[in-house]
């Protein structure tokens, strides 16, 4: 398996990934095969200009797989990319990190603070995406703006519409971790109990609960970030004081948290496990084999 642009070990192979786009915005093929140029830390040319090896992935996304020559200086290389796009020639420059064997990580070990992939199975993968659409629903989180360019001006397309991109609040990923967390909380208060994203019931019974648990969270997140944001606005005696949204989201998830856990305890207190062994009166008989005997025993004593 080929390194990325982090950490290209000396004497291995890197994948250089480059993306093209149009100008509308969007990732097209050029009109010819991209060509690329990889220069070292010196400032030699290692490759020399050349589209052999390119491959097209998918629309707009080329790559290239270097070699990394043996003895090479360990520091930051270049590769520098050109095609024609719309009729105009490209010209962009890369860099990729070069590092020796004994510096680069090995395959396989994990670092504190690398990221977690999440490995769900298809069935959990069923319910947490009905719980996501709903919790999406709640939040309306999902939003758009018009899309700029590096400049910051706006872009149009070819028949001059304007280029809406999307600007959640909260991203699939981050819903997700939400949800995530409701339902640790909701097998976590007493009685415990180990539900998956995979329990029907969690999906269709309990799924209000655990929408709102994951909803109560995502004020909480949220409202730390829009508290950062309230000031006050003044310019040539002109004051203008935004809404104190921190404030009014901060109480409205502590209220909405006070309900949801009573809620919780109710629903967990209706689903408690019969008991393992004696537990209540009625199943005293039932439930040990001396308590049966003995009160057949009990039944032939002379009084």
């Amino acid at each position: 398996m080929a390194n990325n642009r982090g950490r290209a070990t000396i004497g291995q192979a890197v994948d250089l990934i480059v993306t093209f786009y149009g100008f509308d915005g969007a990732p097209t093929n050029p009109e010819n095969l991209p060509t690329i140029t990889v220069i070292d830390v010196q400032g030699n040319v290692v490759l020399y200009e050349t589209n052999s090896g390119i491959v097209n992935t998918s629309t707009g996304v080329y790559r290239y797989t270097f070699n990394v020559p043996g003895g090479a200086d360990r520091g930051i290389w270049k590769d520098i990319w050109s095609a024609i796009v719309d009729g105009t020639d490209v010209v962009n420059e890369f860099t990729f990190l070069v590092v020796s064997e004994s510096t680069a990580v090995p395959e396989g070990n994990v670092k504190l603070g690398d990221d977690v992939v999440f490995d769900f199975s298809q069935e959990e993968l069923v319910g947490l995406n009905i719980l996501l659409r709903y919790l999406k629903c709640r939040l309306r989180s999902d939003g758009r703006k018009p899309k700029r360019d590096k400049f910051g001006a706006f872009i149009f397309d070819a028949y001059g519409e304007m280029i809406m991109e999307e600007c959640n609040v909260f991203s699939d990923e981050i819903l997700a971790c939400f949800l995530c967390q409701a339902l640790s909380e909701f097998n976590s208060t007493p009685f415990f109990t180990s539900y998956l994203f995979s329990d029907q019931i969690i999906y269709k019974t309990f799924a209000n609960v655990i929408v709102e648990g994951a909803y109560v969270v995502g004020l909480a997140s949220q409202s730390l970030m829009e508290k950062g944001r309230d000031f006050s606005i003044s310019d040539g005696g002109i004051s203008y004081q935004p809404p104190q949204l921190g404030d009014f989201l901060q109480s409205h998830y502590q209220n909405w948290l006070t309900s949801y856990r009573e809620r919780l305890k109710f629903i967990k207190a209706s689903i408690r496990p019969g008991p393992s062994t004696f537990g209540t009166y009625s199943n005293l008989s039932s439930g040990s084999p001396a308590f049966a005997r003995l009160r057949h025993i009990r039944q032939r004593r002379i009084v």
